[in-house]
């Protein structure tokens, strides 16, 4: 059984048993499943392994449900300091930062630069999502701490759409590096310039980046479109994807850019490199290119889908590849043949 069939029996069963907050029970128990298959390094199958059946699960949530309503709520015990859900907003001088660290799940991520000095980050904190956070030795991270397994009905509430976003705002050049995680959630990363490298990573959700600037710059999504614009990288710039499609316009790369995907497009324009490699099946490669055709050597090839690029040329300063199945190419440039 995959994750997916597990959460749809358990979805189905709460469904029957006349459950109230479904939609909040499926979203918990699947992060529990992506922390064991991200954080614990087990596949899908180990993990549902550890899971009490879907029907089991249902049945202990009813029980929970219904004692809930039976017994009058305990008062709380006192506490110095209680726990109180909110945004929270920590800001660094930029001068502290050498490297910045976010790894997240189930969150989207904005990043944004803005004309102040300073570093904001600014993330959620509930009874259900916990951070840790530290600024160590040029080294600001916020790490999302592991989900514990539980059948208290209070770590169901709160699905404001406010509480699912971490914005991270820095100054439009800043002399440090990016390493930015999450998953199921939108990555959406605008104006600013690094003075070293960046990595942005998301899974099943779209990516955006525009006027970002970096030493190197590697991109990852899955199930999802990446979309890029006005990207500076002093050396290379990679992006891997799958099942989503690739957008890269007025790139700057003078080493190489590679653009992978599978089941899907890619599309280029104004891509200034000395390497381009673009790779996917089951998709179209289009796109304008600058230069002549003469300015690069060639390698071109695809099944089912017709090709306008030759499938072997020599003696171009720059190299140039471009490879599907079942889908057509069809690369021009802006100075022509």
């Amino acid at each position: 059984m995959n994750r997916q069939d597990y959460l749809n029996r358990l979805q189905l069963t709460l469904e029957a048993s006349d459950f109230g907050p479904v939609e909040e029970a499926i979203s918990y128990f699947n992060e529990i499943l992506e922390d064991r298959i991200q954080e614990e390094g087990m596949d899908e199958e180990a993990a549902i392994a550890t899971m009490e059946s879907p029907e089991e699960v249902a049945r202990k949530l009813v029980h929970s449900k219904s004692s809930a309503a039976a017994d009058p709520a305990p008062e709380p015990a006192p506490a110095d300091e209680p726990f109180i859900s909110g945004v929270r907003i920590i800001n660094a001088r930029a001068e502290q930062v050498r490297k910045i660290i976010i790894k997240d799940r189930n969150m989207r991520l904005k990043i944004r630069g803005w004309s102040r000095e300073d570093i904001e980050l600014q993330h959620p904190e509930t009874e259900r999502i916990r951070y840790d956070f530290s600024l160590q030795d040029g080294e600001m991270a916020l790490i999302r701490q592991p989900m514990e397994f539980s059948f208290n009905l209070l770590l169901f509430k709160n699905s404001d759409p406010s509480m699912r976003e971490v914005n991270l705002f820095v100054p439009y050049e800043l002399a440090a590096e990016m390493d930015l995680r999450t998953s199921n959630g939108r990555l959406d990363a605008k104006n600013f310039a690094l003075w070293g490298k960046a990595s942005f990573i998301t899974s099943n959700a779209k990516m955006d980046v525009e006027n970002v600037g970096a030493k190197d710059l590697l991109i990852k999504g899955s199930n999802g479109a990446i979309d890029l614009e006005k990207i500076q990288s002093k050396h290379s710039l990679t992006v891997t994807s799958s099942n989503g499609k690739i957008k890269a316009e007025k790139i700057h790369a003078p080493d190489a850019v590679t653009l992978s995907t599978s089941n899907a497009r890619i599309t280029v324009e104004d891509v200034d490199t000395a390497v381009l490699q673009m790779g996917t099946s089951n998709g179209r490669i289009e796109g304008k290119l600058p230069g002549r055709r003469s300015d690069y050597s060639i390698v071109s090839g695809t099944s089912n889908g017709k090709n306008n690029l030759p499938r072997q040329q020599q003696g171009g300063s720059k190299s140039l590849s471009a490879k599907t199945s079942n889908g057509r190419i069809e690369v021009n440039f802006r100075e022509g043949d």
